[in-house]
């Protein structure tokens, strides 16, 4: 029982700091986006290099979240504590790039579209891996949970969250690939 009642307390505490932090950057976003954007400009960086960047803010952050979350057994409570609010802070990130994507480029960056554009683009891509990757979760965890009569047992819980994790990298990695390489697929288009 005390096993459970901390786990909901650490996804307490790690839903509300993803919150806060979602509130922070976008906040951040919304006020600084364009000087941060264009102080981005000056560095030497392509727009592979944006479309990568935009990709890694959004992509990687919910499947290492559900990777340490799985794993949590074998980290000290400090440690998943202190891993929990980094993995949030990432998933806020987020929020800095999104309303680019809802509203406009131009709208979140301004005169530093140059970087917001390939930033949201691979942010797009990242966020629709995740999209797919959490429906097919949610799919196989309602199939398994169904035709296992009674209740899954550990092992079969165990091997259904492996084989999830290892379908949700195989999406992100396409996603990268789509990110870097996938412009002419006409799926996401440029803000600006």
């Amino acid at each position: 029982m005390g096993s459970a009642v901390a786990s909901r307390t650490e996804l307490r505490r790690f839903l509300l700091a993803s919150a806060g932090f979602a509130v922070l950057f976008g906040a951040i976003g919304r006020t600084w986006g364009e000087d941060i954007a264009l102080e981005l400009q000056k560095t030497p960086t392509t727009d592979l290099g944006w479309l990568f960047i935009g990709w890694l803010i959004s992509g990687p952050p919910f499947i290492v979240a559900a990777l340490v979350w799985h794993e949590g057994g074998r980290l000290a409570p400090s440690e998943r504590r202190d891993r929990g609010l980094l993995l949030a802070a990432w998933i806020g990130l987020s929020m800095f790039v999104m309303p680019a994507k809802l509203d406009s480029v131009d709208s979140q960056f301004g005169t530093g579209a140059l970087v917001g554009d390939p930033l949201s683009l691979g942010w797009a891509w990242g966020m629709l891996a995740n999209v797919v990757g959490f429906a097919f979760a949610v799919v196989v965890l309602t199939v398994l949970h169904r035709t296992v009569p009674g209740k899954p047992s550990a092992a079969q819980l165990d091997l259904t969250y492996r084989l999830l994790e290892r379908a949700w990298l195989v999406l992100l990695v396409v996603s990268l690939g789509f990110a870097l390489y996938g412009n002419d697929a006409g799926i996401f288009h440029s803000g600006t």
